[in-house]
């Protein structure tokens, strides 16, 4: 471990500190430490580890979050006026990557889980004329991967890069009962979310180009640069760093193999014990349930009050508990035991949300040309009709329902009822 290595011999040598940071807790002014844009010493032989483990062409350290990777390939990619097919249930990042970039996006259909009132995957059966780059999101927040192979072989017939948002996915390559990463299935490059669920601080994340992707490395480090602080914690490097090795080890993958089989384990207790329902999804760390005849939001609340358990969100349609390589089987079983308590007690009926249709889009504008424009605030009652300056986000996950540029509908307005006033573009 290159970076943490060097911080250790550092620390050993007690030094007096007149360098920033003003906590004086960390190293970013120390000698030997390496940069992080332009990495040639520690940081790169810690880059160029993490690639071998990967098996990646280039591997890069994200200290702002996946969302810092995802603006950083747009800029790469893309330039003003390009078109983009992206998945609609894309990140709230993507939507800021094409307002900086100026790309103009073209919307892939994307499926829709009437049942669980979710989005599935994108169904791409061909590339639109003039399309730069395909942009997609797999896993999807509930852990449902979308088929990466044959989306990447149009890709290569066109000559076009895929770039696919993995950062529910980060647990993906330390486990055999796990799909695998997008950049081994044809994708050029992903982004992973390394502090979601592999045991890394905040913000932690990475980026991994393909073996035989055609975008230059040097030009994701130039991107990155533009995006990423000057003031990167050698903490959150030292956390990145330590967090891959410890999945990649041993130790790392049959803890993780254990929490599978722990889960599954529990799903299958909970199936003949309650009428627990689970969404049949890709990546099992990811836990999507029900009990039919409650609602979510009812459950939820029984479970947090009762039982001190907080959730990842609800839907009223369902309930999203994440875990990750820290989450112990106590931690399992408390909720095995929270879920049966909770068909115990609670009453039944026929308590379901309504269900969140797919509202198609009217794009006036690209986010880009409507960010640029001036607003004003109106109640979304008076925005019917008018063009939103602003994306509108459900948050979690951060996917948009109205984004810059479109134009507020009548059907949104359900779906707004907790929002005082949009920012629509003044006339």
């Amino acid at each position: 471990m290159h970076i943490t290595k060097q911080i250790k011999t550092i620390l050993k040598t007690n030094p007096t500190l007149f360098t920033t940071s003003g906590d004086l807790a960390d190293f970013s002014e120390f000698q030997g430490l390496d940069n992080l844009q332009n990495p040639t010493g520690p940081i790169l032989k810690s880059l160029q580890r993490t690639a071998d483990i990967y098996g990646s062409k280039a591997s890069f350290y994200l200290v702002n979050g996946s969302s810092s990777g995802i603006i950083a390939l747009m800029l790469a990619t893309v330039k003003q006026g390009d078109k983009v097919l992206i998945a609609r249930n894309a990140h709230k990042s993507v939507i800021n990557a094409l307002i900086l970039s100026g790309a103009v996006p073209v919307w892939a259909e994307t499926g829709w889980d009437n049942d669980w009132n979710i989005p599935t995957c994108a169904n791409i059966q061909n590339i639109p004329d003039n399309v730069k780059a395909i942009w997609l999101t797999s896993p999807t927040y509930e852990g449902i991967a979308t088929d990466i192979r044959s989306i990447a072989q149009l890709c290569k017939e066109k000559n076009i890069p895929l770039i696919v948002d993995e950062a529910h996915g980060a647990l993906w390559p330390f486990s055999e009962f796990l799909p695998e990463s997008a950049i081994h299935c044809g994708a050029d490059v992903c982004v992973q979310s390394l502090h979601k669920t592999g045991g890394c601080m905040n913000q932690g994340a990475l980026l991994h180009l393909s073996k035989d992707s055609k975008i230059n490395p040097e030009l994701i480090q130039q991107t990155l640069n533009i995006i990423n602080t000057t003031s990167p914690s050698y903490i959150l490097l030292s956390s990145i760093e330590t967090s891959i090795e410890y999945l990649n080890s041993t130790k790392g993958r049959k803890k993780l193999n254990q929490l599978i089989n722990n889960i599954n384990d529990m799903k299958t207790r909970l199936k003949a014990s309650t009428d627990a329902i689970f969404l049949e999804n890709s990546d099992p760390t990811k836990i999507f349930f029900r009990i039919p005849g409650t609602s979510a939001q009812e459950l939820s609340d029984f479970i947090e009050d009762n039982f001190n358990i907080e959730f990842e969100m609800n839907n009223d349609r369902g309930i999203l508990a994440i875990t990750g390589i820290d989450t112990s089987a106590q931690s399992l079983k408390k909720l095995e035991k929270a879920i049966n308590k909770a068909h115990e007690k609670l009453k039944k009926g026929n308590k379901q949300a309504d269900i969140m249709p797919f509202i198609t889009p009217i794009m006036m504008l690209t986010p880009s040309q409507a960010f640029s424009q001036k607003s004003e605030s109106v109640e979304p009652a008076n925005a019917v009709g008018l063009i939103s300056r602003e994306t509108i986000v459900n948050y979690p996950p951060g996917i948009p329902l109205i984004i810059a540029g479109e134009v507020v509908q009548e059907a949104h307005l359900e779906f707004l009822k907790h929002r005082e006033k949009i920012e629509i573009i003044k006339h």
